[in-house]
């Protein structure tokens, strides 16, 4: 496999693009949008949030600054190998790519179904479930598509840690001040029916972004992990056209 060849050169040119998974989530959400943006020669790499892709028990000390210090230094790596960088982020990703465009040179960002808000008392209520437990059981990733949930259980957390959660909901009032700074172009992916973040979060992130170039698209028949769910062959053609239509001239 790929992973276990060590002599392989990393990619480098032009374009490049990061993608980041969500909470809870890893490398193989991304591997299919990944690859598709990758046999349209663009330089991808997805980064491996800390804390993820071993056991849920090593996310209970990783948080917020650990995250966001992973995706600036694989930013700042693919930036020596490429000139223009995109970035892309699921869920909690998209929030840290957001994090990232407010103080970086980056070319684009993508979110997909990102976090601002969430929820009305949700951190109070984090905060008391952490004294009783460090993790509440996760039934199943929120995916709406059948065939989709029985192709995509491998690698799928069965708990979700609470201090993490806790400390991403603690940064986001921070993040929310932040967006008025993101001056790039933006592609707000949100659905209506998620069940994580709710919609309203990605037309807020719409109405507060700095960017003078934004767009807003609202599905309809996916859950939370678009990539994965119905609408997921119309998120890689949006994501797709979106690079290609801010790409330096003459690409």
């Amino acid at each position: 496999m790929i992973d276990d060849m060590t002599d392989v050169a990393p990619c480098s040119g032009l374009v490049g693009v990061l993608l980041v998974h969500g909470l809870n989530g890893g490398k193989s959400d991304m591997e299919e949008l990944e690859a598709m943006l990758g046999a349209h020669g663009f330089c991808t790499e997805t980064i491996l949030l800390p804390g993820h892709g071993t056991d849920v028990r090593d996310m209970l000390p990783i948080g917020w600054p650990e995250w966001a210090q992973a995706v600036r230094d694989s930013l700042h790596a693919l930036q020596e190998r490429c000139e223009h960088v995109f970035l892309i982020g699921h869920s909690l990703g998209g929030a840290l790519c957001l994090h990232m465009a407010a103080s970086e040179r980056i070319a684009g960002v993508v979110t997909m179904c990102a976090p601002i808000s969430m929820y009305p008392g949700m951190l109070a209520a984090v905060r008391l479930v952490k004294r009783f437990t460090p993790w509440l059981p996760t039934i199943r990733e929120d995916v709406r598509d059948r065939q989709a949930r029985r192709k995509y259980t491998r690698g799928v957390y069965r708990h979700t840690p609470m201090a993490p959660v806790e400390s991403m909901l603690q940064y986001l009032p921070l993040l929310r001040a932040e967006l008025p700074n993101v001056t790039a172009p933006i592609l707000i992916m949100t659905a209506i029916h998620d069940h994580v973040v709710p919609a309203r979060d990605g037309r807020t992130i719409y109405r507060l972004i700095g960017s003078q170039e934004k767009h807003l698209v609202t599905f309809h028949r996916s859950y939370h992990v678009i990539m994965k769910d119905h609408d997921r062959d119309e998120v890689f053609a949006r994501t797709l056209a979106f690079i290609q239509r801010h790409l330096p001239a003459g690409q």
